[in-house]
């Protein structure tokens, strides 16, 4: 989750131009994959359920970019996702590697 969430502030930082698009691909990313990882019993079903928050997170902020938020208001949502993606790493250390592991 960290991974995804700091790309997503990365490719902003580098002038990308973040659009619901863009967005909607990781969470689709994101719903496929953990549901693979919680069905292959990878992670727990408490850490595919706390992992919602980052994904529901995510399709907030993919909303509200469709409503022309202002991008100060967008970043600031980015960080705070960042923030909860930090704890769910703490809480489960391997979730992040195993999910880039899907990316490939």
């Amino acid at each position: 989750m960290l991974g995804c969430i700091s790309g997503i502030i990365e490719k902003k930082k580098n002038g990308i131009n973040l659009t619901s698009d863009i967005l909607n691909i990781e969470i689709d990313f994101l719903s496929k994959s953990l549901e693979l990882m919680r069905d292959a019993q990878q992670i727990s079903n408490d850490a595919y359920l706390d992992s919602g928050s980052i994904q529901g997170g995510l399709t907030v902020i993919s909303s509200l970019i469709k409503q022309n938020i202002s991008d100060t208001e967008i970043e600031s949502l980015l960080y705070t996702l960042h923030s909860r993606a930090l704890i769910l790493d703490e809480k489960y250390p391997r979730l992040d590697s195993i999910l880039e592991n899907y990316r490939k």
